[in-house]
């Protein structure tokens, strides 16, 4: 899948440019990664596109073609890790972020604030007072076609603290997380 990867990697480019710079009174919209990535995954475009590639490992698996299914596999296992370290730990989530395309910039107007920043990038918020920082990941996900039960997942979520990054990436490792 080498669209979602260019995506992926198009989508970090922009959110480093976006917090390289600091200004002077800036207000920041402040995130909850976790938050965002869980609500994305939940999407119908997201579930339709993961049943597609289940069925696509399995058309391989059945004509033969174990070499395409194994890929398919690595991938989706790939998917599977940085997911679960988006959504329990604070690794960063920038395709979720640019799965809200417009929406985004919208919620920027809307909360008066210059650009989006990850609640746990530590670098990125440096230089950001606390009294410039707007909370918006209810307004983010708001835009997202959740069911009330996903709702009520994703501020519980919100709630809890996260698994740091490199105990997270451990258990990932282990198969544990």
């Amino acid at each position: 899948m080498k669209i979602p990867l260019l995506r992926h990697v198009l989508a970090g480019l922009t959110a480093l440019t976006l917090t390289l710079v600091a200004r002077a009174g800036e207000r920041v919209g402040v995130y909850d990664s976790r938050v965002l990535a869980y609500a994305c995954f939940n999407t119908p475009e997201h579930l339709s596109a993961l049943r597609s590639r289940i069925a696509e490992g399995q058309a391989a698996q059945a004509r033969g073609d174990h070499a395409r299914y194994r890929a398919i596999a690595d991938e989706m296992k790939a998917e599977q890790t940085r997911t679960h370290l988006q959504v329990f730990s604070t690794a960063p989530a920038p395709e979720a972020l640019a799965a809200l395309g417009s929406r985004a910039e919208e919620v920027c107007r809307e909360a008066g604030v210059a650009r989006l920043v990850s609640r746990w990038d530590e670098a990125a918020l440096r230089w950001v007072p606390t009294t410039d920082r707007v909370d918006v990941t209810e307004a983010l996900v708001r835009h997202l076609p959740l069911n009330a039960k996903q709702r009520q997942v994703a501020r519980e979520l919100a709630t809890k603290a996260p698994l740091p990054l490199e105990e997270a990436r451990r258990l990932a490792a282990a198969g544990k997380l």
